[in-house]
């Protein structure tokens, strides 16, 4: 069982993962930016439940908490929704309106306890003001990440992330090639509309994130990247010229599970 890491002097990262057959794992990752006023930052995916709650409340007390930020409504990142407004009753969700509206496809959320911040607008939460800004990549419509200015932290959502046998904390404790292979792997098969996109708009996506000087990028979907940031833009715009990439098909999955099985 993978515990938090601290990235920080105020930022943990709570990590776990989902099996993807024939491949490897899928991390799936959650923030709490502590401060005047704690935020976290996606809650991991309903399988994640107990361990996501554990682990969270031994970072910040349950009454402290002020904000819950959702980057989108994949379960994946909303599994502890509820469990989360329930436990920090002084908490407000932070989330976009169209992520609001797909997220009242399940959830029962309280609209007073709700703090709608789009693409591009800012949040003062106490002892600094943090931004809601896109990643490059996305698969939800609603998706946003928030930039830290003070910590100089980048959540991206489901961008920058990788798949991969074994995850580490960190982006420079795997192989270069590997992580070559596993970052174009994730980033183009979870962003299948990459190919769909002008080269100039990718780039330029990815310029913006590039521009905000972060020390720290942290992944909802890979490890965290503290040694260079900007090269991790610069891959993005790799991608476009890149081939989509061919899933399995029924056939190909029976053989992947035979073989998964005989294992």
């Amino acid at each position: 069982m993978a515990l938090a890491y601290k990235v920080s002097e105020e930022a943990y990262v709570i990590p776990q993962s989902l099996p993807v057959l024939g491949v490897g794992k899928l991390p799936v990752s959650s923030m709490v930016l502590m401060g005047k006023e704690p935020m976290i930052l996606d809650t991991l995916a309903t399988v994640h439940r107990d361990i996501f709650l554990d682990e969270v409340f031994n970072i910040v007390e349950p009454e402290d908490v002020k904000w819950l930020f959702i980057s989108h409504e994949d379960r994946d990142h909303s599994g502890s929704i509820m469990q989360v407004l329930d436990r920090c009753p002084n908490a407000k969700l932070v989330t976009n309106f169209l992520g609001l509206g797909k997220l009242y496809e399940e959830f029962p959320i309280d609209p007073h306890r709700v703090h709608i911040l789009n693409d591009g607008d800012s949040l003062d939460i106490g002892d600094r003001t943090v931004s809601a800004i896109r990643p490059p990549l996305y698969d939800s419509s609603a998706t946003c990440g928030i930039w830290d200015p003070k910590s100089e932290i980048y959540y991206a959502a489901d961008c920058f992330g990788i798949v991969a046998e074994d995850i580490p904390h960190f982006t420079d404790e795997i192989n270069e090639n590997d992580f070559e292979e596993q970052f174009f792997f994730m980033n183009r098969a979870n962003h299948i509309w990459y190919e769909h996109v002008k080269e100039a708009d990718l780039a330029a996506a990815a310029e913006k994130i590039k521009a905000l000087g972060s020390r720290i990028i942290v992944s909802g979907h890979g490890p965290t990247e503290r040694r260079d940031p900007d090269r991790m833009c610069e891959m993005i715009k790799r991608i476009h010229d890149m081939p989509p990439i061919e899933l399995p098909n029924h056939d190909i999955y029976t053989e992947l599970l035979a073989q998964a099985e005989g294992q």
